[in-house]
């Protein structure tokens, strides 16, 4: 995401979502976080139109053209110009079939370039909203936490224990999914209901599958709609709201059994927010059941407003959340059946290289983790084949999500997994070829640094335990103790190493010393 200023200037995040358009304007602070000083929020149906229709309506769009307007005026009375005002969209957008042209005409009427939020963005906004919350409540962070977390298009799951992340998933089901996809039934008749349970049931029963060899002592579920009424059933402590699950059924049951007028009336929503209301609690009671679960516990606090929070903030990634996606990414290696022992000791040979060599490839901190990431599951094409497994790893990255990369992020490592061996990249090649100019040198940079660290294990023994870097002159000497004899390595480096020559202009030995 993108870096703001770090003085504590006034700031604003404008964020399109399922049902509303928001913006959010504060300051940020180091060491107290951000301090609002003013909300507004609009209802806007993006989730109807996209999963009723597949496309953002014309009514729509000029909806939100005219929302933005009015905030942009918002803006201009606190004096913050253009560059200081972030503009970003829900990640459902992406399956509307004219989503470039939604986001082309948000860009002609405010100058502001939008940004859409994609999967893997999302799931490390929810992933840090469940972090805070383990961090207020001891309880949570000890114990075995399973965290849900349903949105309007997807339904994700984090499971901790003893508060690292051990497990997640991600299912394509969500509130305005379940509800558009029985929208043809009357919502005031009892097969509605019916209906709506029997689309959720699907996911639950895959999620219960997913999780039935996890031991379970608490289950935090995390949303807007649950969030926005379980304070109506308990009151929080400890930062979440411990809700009884037959309290939260018999809520629901009354919930359900009201019109869309009554809804907004009682709950003090707009229109396309209580539209969500009832199949986010069916979804969340129904996990609440599959699990056996007394109680949820739901955190304190305004989702969405959490969210836009986060993104002002832009909170750096801590070397925990690095780690757990690290973790992550060797779930996936285990599953396609890497050599793990060689996965690891390439990326902490990349991490080595990356860093010491800062000063040659001056790129920002984050794309270290994409190279650890790659480094951990360049091999998992051989699953397929050892035959061009290169190419069978691009594809199988490209498929698979990465908890904490953004889309983006997942395919410079796609790319980088294709270019750790044999062939250079071209510009008609495809996947690279969709990159910027930008996009692309870091491409080269990187696999130039993951083409080293992977012959520095030719012999997949870990024979290398540990290297020193050398740089004098036109030539990078890497100092191997304890191993003399490094010929096989030496000749992988000679082989694999011309995109490092061609970038760096340095020659690669290797030596004792």
């Amino acid at each position: 995401m993108s870096e703001l200023p770090s003085n504590p200037a006034e700031q604003a995040v404008i964020y399109v979502g399922a049902a509303s358009l928001s913006m959010v304007i504060g300051t940020q602070n180091t060491a107290k976080g951000f301090h609002e000083v003013e909300h507004l929020d609009r209802p806007l149906p993006m989730a109807r139109d996209i999963f009723r229709a597949g496309t953002v309506t014309r009514s729509t769009m000029e909806q939100a053209t005219g929302i933005l307007r009015d905030y942009l005026r918002t803006t201009r009375e606190y004096s913050l110009p253009l560059e200081s005002i972030r503009l970003y969209t829900t990640n459902i957008l992406s399956e509307a079939a004219n989503h470039e042209i939604f986001l082309n005409r948000l860009q002609v009427a405010t100058g502001l370039s939008a940004r859409l939020i994609d999967d893997g963005d999302m799931t490390r906004l929810v992933y840090q909203i469940a972090r805070r919350l383990l961090e207020k409540n001891p309880k949570l962070a000890q114990g075995n936490t399973f965290v849900s977390h349903i949105g309007p298009g997807n339904t994700r799951a984090l499971y901790f224990k003893q508060g690292r992340l051990a497990a997640y998933s991600n299912y394509r089901l969500g509130i305005f999914r379940a509800r558009e996809a029985v929208a043809g039934v009357d919502s005031e008749s009892p097969q509605h209901l019916t209906h709506l349970e029997e689309q959720i049931r699907g996911v639950v029963d895959h999620l219960a599958q997913d999780y039935s060899g996890y031991k379970m002592d608490y289950h935090v579920a995390i949303g807007a709609e649950i969030q926005s009424i379980a304070k109506q059933i308990v009151q929080p402590k400890q930062g979440a709201c411990r809700v009884n699950e037959n309290d939260l059924e018999r809520f629901t049951e009354k919930l359900a059994l009201l019109n869309p007028d009554e809804l907004v009336r009682q709950l003090h929503v707009h229109y396309t927010g209580a539209e969500g209301i009832v199949p986010a609690l069916q979804t969340n009671l129904a996990l609440a059941r599959c699990f056996g679960d007394e109680f949820l516990w739901v955190p304190d606090g305004d989702f969405q407003r959490e969210l836009m929070q986060d993104l002002v903030v832009a909170r750096p990634r801590t070397a925990t959340f690095q780690e757990e996606v690290m973790q992550a990414a060797g779930e996936i290696g285990i599953r396609y059946k890497t050599d793990r022992k060689h996965a690891i000791h390439v990326a902490n040979f990349a991490r080595q290289l990356f860093r010491e060599l800062q000063h040659l490839h001056a790129l920002e901190p984050r794309y270290e983790l994409v190279l650890r990431v790659a480094a951990v599951l360049h091999e998992v094409g051989m699953f397929i084949s050892p035959r061009e497994h290169h190419k069978h790893s691009l594809y199988i990255l490209l498929q698979t999500e990465i908890f904490g990369l953004s889309t983006t992020e997942r395919e410079l490592a796609a790319l980088l997994a294709r270019y750790h061996r044999r062939y250079n990249p071209e510009p008609n090649h495809p996947h690279f070829s969709d990159l910027s100019r930008e996009q692309r040198m870091i491409v080269f940079k990187l696999a130039a640094l993951l083409r080293i660290a992977d012959a520095l294990d030719r012999s997949h023994a870990q024979r290398i335990k540990t290297i020193i870097l050398r740089p004098e002159g036109s030539r990078l000497t890497i100092l191997t103790p304890g191993v003399e004899d490094t010929t096989i390595e030496q000749i992988a480096i000679n082989s694999k190493c011309d995109i490092f020559r061609e970038i760096y202009g340095f020659e690669i030995v290797l030596a004792h010393p």
